[in-house]
């Protein structure tokens, strides 16, 4: 056989055995416009595949994601943590004249005097009355806005936290842990990541209850000046046990007079790291788990560092603490720039975090037998408890939540699944066709490497031996 033969056999072969479609059908055609026919289908039906192979790699690299919600019922849900804050910094029945003297630039953004100051408090003149608005004396060294509000300010004592249960069973200040928010002194409920409460059962009978006295009467805040505008009551935020709360952004504002039901439902996410997503998980200097509200905490903190030369009493730093001048003067603009967004924070989000909303309602506070039972226990009338009294239920109406997780819209397996069946669909192909057509080419390589190294073939006519001892041709 030629070599021209063996070359038709190998391409041959290869069209009549390939699993490819069409291939067979056209070097078969029984006529030339049939095999035309069948060779224009294979051509187009091969460019149709590669547009949508392209356009599946295409899509791949884009890293888009979809969005995955799924509603879990179980038989005990993580409780939140409970965050409570007040909306005075500190009591004018606990902090003394020099005291309030010092907080003054703060407070009512100006110094005042003591003279000043009991006519802004309603007190009488130090002339009529010479004992102090405290029992406490002053400190002696320096002061120091933290300490000053960690000791007058909101407190958990039994005449303001009148009532306290979790699932009907009593809890004191004891419960609770403490940390500094804008608006002073905030206590928490729940706040132990390691072992967090959990209900059992659905229904504000089975959560967390608590009656707050917040003694409006010794507010020592004023509208506008102090970085409020005039608001009575308590500021609430359930949270994640790993969280710090972020009461200035976050929390809800309850109103004395009322019986507040706060019914909450969780929420866990789950988010992509790039590229599929933009979820980051960065490490934090004063809080062991990565959340936004401390990322933005300690952003905050770094940035009136920067500025300021110290660190407020409600945010995380190692400087020393700031003064109340410094306070109304610097952390205020500070906190200006990061509200008009002159100053930013990098706070990627978190690639897990789990959040929880709060359905508030409210009801009467309170009916007629309860001030009867109010004034006979504690001597507090009914305007009294109208002007101060907070009631307050936490609890979950139904034991189930919500996960939001973000997916790849196209992972690596979706991708060959997704090229393997516009492959035969489209041009019969599978990774076996591969293997075929690395067989040929490979036959087809190997035949013309050996075809240039074959040696060059000598013609050699045959002679004749005539008389004479000639030689002829």
């Amino acid at each position: 056989m030629s070599s021209e033969d063996k070359r038709v056999s190998l391409e041959a072969d290869f069209a009549t055995s390939t699993s490819l479609h069409g291939f067979s059908k056209a070097y078969n055609a029984p006529n030339r416009a049939l095999r035309y026919l069948w060779i224009l289908a294979i051509l187009a039906f091969n460019a149709w595949f590669a547009y949508m192979f392209i356009s599946m790699i295409q899509s791949y690299f884009e890293y888009s994601t979809i969005t995955d919600m799924t509603l879990e019922f179980t038989d005990e849900v993580t409780f939140p943590a409970i965050t409570i804050c007040n909306y005075n910094r500190v009591d004018s029945n606990e902090v003394t004249m020099a005291e309030l003297s010092y907080l003054s630039p703060m407070l009512y953004g100006r110094q005042m005097d003591e003279p000043a100051l009991r006519g802004l408090l309603d007190l009488p003149p130090a002339a009529q009355n010479n004992t102090d608005t405290s029992t406490t004396t002053a400190p002696t060294s320096g002061f120091n806005i933290a300490d000053i509000i960690r000791q007058r300010g909101f407190s958990l004592t039994p005449m303001r936290m009148v009532w306290c249960t979790w699932k009907g069973q009593y809890c004191t200040s004891l419960n609770f842990t403490h940390s500094f928010g804008f608006n002073g002194n905030c206590y928490t409920f729940n706040g132990d990541r390691d072992s967090p409460l959990k209900q059992t059962l659905e229904g504000v009978d089975n959560g967390f209850k608590i009656v707050i006295d917040v003694m409006e009467h010794l507010y020592t805040e004023q509208s506008v000046t102090s970085g409020n505008s005039g608001e009575v009551g308590l500021r609430v935020l359930a949270h994640d046990q790993s969280e710090p709360p972020m009461m200035e952004t976050h929390s809800i504002a309850i109103a004395p007079g009322s019986h507040a039901f706060m019914a909450v439902t969780q929420t866990k996410y789950r988010n992509h790291a790039p590229p599929w997503g933009k979820c980051q998980d960065l490490e934090l200097t004063y809080y062991d788990t990565y959340t936004l509200p401390g990322c933005h905490l300690e952003c905050r903190g770094r940035l009136v560092e920067q500025a300021c030369g110290c660190t407020p009493y409600f945010l995380p730093g190692t400087m020393p603490p700031c003064e109340p001048q410094v306070m109304l003067e610097c952390v205020t603009s500070v906190t200006q720039q990061l509200m008009t967004g002159d100053l930013k924070c990098d706070c990627p989000t978190p690639c897990s975090m789990t959040k929880y909303g709060a359905a508030v309602t409210y009801a009467g506070y309170p009916n007629r037998l309860t001030k009867k039972f109010y004034n006979n226990a504690y001597n507090l009338t009914p305007d009294y408890i109208r002007e101060n009294g907070v009631v307050l239920d936490i609890f979950y109406e139904s034991l189930n939540y919500q996960t939001i997780s973000q997916l790849k819209a196209m992972d690596a397996g979706q991708l060959a699944s997704n090229m393997g069946g516009t492959m035969g669909l489209f041009i019969g192909a599978s990774v076996m066709t591969l293997l075929e057509i690395s067989e040929y080419l490979g036959l087809r390589f190997a035949r013309l490497v050996s075809r240039r190294q074959r040696p060059l073939a000598i013609n050699v006519e045959p002679t004749t031996v005539t008389k004479g001892n000639d030689w002829k041709q």
